[in-house]
């Protein structure tokens, strides 16, 4: 998606604080003009622009911002804390087999508790029975496990591309003359829409053929 909006070059001046109606002392975030406070900038490009820092809201509500080429990004100032919360809820024994989710394993243990709510050992041994069966039940099972995996792309990328929507919506110029105004870039929005729509589509058509036994 970001490779079709480099095409805009304006677009991308906007968004990144260059062009020509802008200020070079200024940086624009959301719908209104916003000077980035110094204490609150994490990262910076090597041109000194703010690459991560966080947003306040009026509410009191702190967003980490991270400036893309040609959009920006926006997750909450926790997303750490809720790591550490979901390792937190992975159970002290696997409830299949109760063996200690905490062992030499745990890595695996807690990957597959999150993907599959078993252990690691638990994963293997029903692999090998599935394998067991025949190869037509294994690829079966490979198939559905895929199109699990990609089920669960997709939720996390219709969240990513809400966010380029967003910034996109939000995009706005200002001038030393403190005008400034929004830009019309509704049919960039429709078009990101469009493709990612498309995109999904495709994936699930592939995997309905190949349960229904297409190749």
């Amino acid at each position: 998606m970001s490779s079709k909006l480099q095409n805009i070059k304006a677009v991308n001046e906007l968004l990144a604080g260059n062009h020509k109606s802008q200020t070079r002392k200024s940086i624009y975030t959301g719908s209104t003009k916003t000077i980035i406070p110094e204490d609150e900038i994490l990262e910076r490009f090597e041109n000194g622009k703010p690459k991560i820092w966080i947003e306040t809201s009026a509410t009191g509500t702190r967003t980490r911002v991270t400036q893309h080429d040609g959009f920006k990004s926006r997750e909450p100032e926790n997303s750490v804390l809720k790591t550490v919360q979901d390792a937190l809820s992975v159970p002290e024994k696997c409830p299949k087999c109760e063996c200690k989710m905490r062992n030499h394993e745990q890595q695996l243990n807690f990957k597959f508790w999150f993907k599959r709510k078993m252990c690691f050992e638990c994963v293997l041994v029903e692999e090998r029975r599935i394998k067991a069966k025949g190869e037509e039940a294994w690829n079966t099972y490979q198939n559905n496990i895929m199109s699990a995996n990609a089920e669960s792309w997709f939720a996390d990328t219709d969240k990513e591309v809400e966010l380029v929507k967003q910034s996109l919506k939000e995009t706005v110029w200002g001038n030393a003359d403190g005008e400034y105004g929004e830009v019309d870039i509704s049919k960039q929005i429709e078009r990101v829409e469009s493709d990612y729509k498309k995109l999904k589509e495709n994936i699930r058509n592939q995997f309905s053929e190949k349960s229904n036994g297409k190749k």
